[in-house]
């Protein structure tokens, strides 16, 4: 279903996306949430991704139930497996699941709520590993293990779902990445927590791609999930894609554990040529920028070559940012593997040469404003694929 050799973009889809997903061509695959099948308003939703991709697959967001914040969600608490279904709720500890049972029982509800979903690739069930050294990665081994036995000769997937401050360290890497690589996955669906690229420096961008060729050095399939442009890198990397939502969902903070992930859409548009999303009002004012300055309006079927940004609807603006990322993907598989890094390189820095021409003819225009940091980070994702050095600027430009 997924393989390097045809890197591909999997939307992670919000609960506003149906009219999204409905026109944009067909996915190779599409990812929704399990608790998308406790709220009978999304069943829409849940029907045109059926109808939209032959791979659908579920995220059973198991992780959010060792915090808090699924207690206050109606949704999360419906969930078969939820610990706050019949009860005022409890977090999940390892503890939890010493006892071969209590995951047998876990797995078996897990698969089932995916299966109702018509899941096509079952995921097993994980866990948020803030560290090496923490009971949590045993637990998730050992479910995810026992989730592969469970469902054989069926193929599954195995989420990992590790934070950023653990990957920095080469040790806690090797240890981290060495639970996951025995295990016979169909692939694997990594999230790296705590990793934003629009705040990252390049040890961060160095220890994902580390961490991601851990993975993808047992032949099987890596998913970059919650990713931006640094999917294109990944996939430049070797990976097998990258997954994120139609109009956000690049980086996945700790604290989404305990608030959860907001569904209202972003009023921002994505520049192609620059890589960059900007409020519609500062894009719009580089769109009319003269040329050869300007950045050139879109022809997508989103935009249809319209320069008045600021009056374009959220759905709009989700399917444009979908249709760019499809793009995207497509003319970086295009590109022999061996030559994507290099291409990569090419394309960030004439991204970050038209975003500093645009941000300097903003400035002496006297409008809307572009600062360094809404793309410094292509300089950082530049460096790892392979290009020069970052600059280090000063805190107040990545404010």
């Amino acid at each position: 279903m997924l393989n390097a050799d045809k890197p591909v973009f999997i939307p992670i889809a919000m609960p506003s996306d149906a009219q999204v997903l409905a026109a944009a061509p067909p996915q190779p695959a599409i990812m929704l949430s399990a608790v998308y099948g406790s709220n009978p308003r999304l069943a829409e939703l849940i029907a045109v991704a059926r109808r939209r991709t032959s791979n659908l697959l579920v995220d059973p967001k198991t992780p959010h139930f060792q915090f808090e914040g699924y207690m206050s969600m109606p949704d999360y608490r419906a969930l078969p497996y939820s610990p706050g279904r019949h009860t005022l709720g409890t977090l999940w500890e390892p503890a939890r699941f010493a006892r071969p049972e209590a995951r047998r029982e876990l797995i078996d509800a897990v698969f089932e709520a995916q299966r109702r979903l018509g899941a096509d690739l079952l995921l097993a069930p994980y866990f948020y590993v803030r560290h090496a050294a923490h009971p949590w990665l045993q637990a998730a081994r050992e479910c995810a293990a026992e989730a592969l036995e469970a469902a054989a000769p069926e193929p599954v997937g195995v989420p990992v779902c590790v934070d950023i401050d653990a990957l920095l360290d080469p040790a806690q890497r090797d240890r981290i990445g060495a639970a996951y690589t025995e295990l016979p996955a169909a692939m694997y669906w990594l999230t790296v927590v705590n990793f934003d690229e629009r705040r990252a420096d390049p040890r961060d961008a160095a220890a994902l791609l580390a961490f991601l060729e851990l993975l993808r050095a047992s032949g099987r399939p890596v998913i970059l999930a919650h990713a931006g442009r640094s999917g294109l890198l990944a996939i430049a990397a070797g990976a097998a894609g990258y997954g994120a939502g139609t109009h956000g969902l690049e980086h996945h903070p700790r604290q989404h554990f305990r608030e959860m992930i907001g569904t209202r859409p972003a009023n921002r548009y994505y520049l192609h040529k620059c890589f960059m999303h900007l409020p519609v009002r500062t894009a719009e004012a580089a769109i009319g920028t003269e040329e050869p300055i300007g950045h050139p309006t879109c022809e997508c079927a989103a935009c249809a070559g319209s320069d008045a940004i600021s009056l374009m609807v959220s759905r709009r603006l989700a399917l444009h940012s979908l249709l760019r990322r499809l793009r995207e993907v497509v003319a970086l598989a295009a590109v022999p593997p061996a030559a994507r890094r290099a291409w990569l390189v090419e394309r960030f820095t004439e991204a970050l040469s038209r975003s500093a021409a645009l941000a300097a003819a903003l400035q002496n225009g006297g409008g809307a404003q572009i600062e360094p940091g809404d793309y410094h980070y292509l300089e950082v994702l530049r460096e790892a694929a392979g290009g020069p050095a970052a600059t280090r600027p000063i805190d107040d430009e990545l404010d």
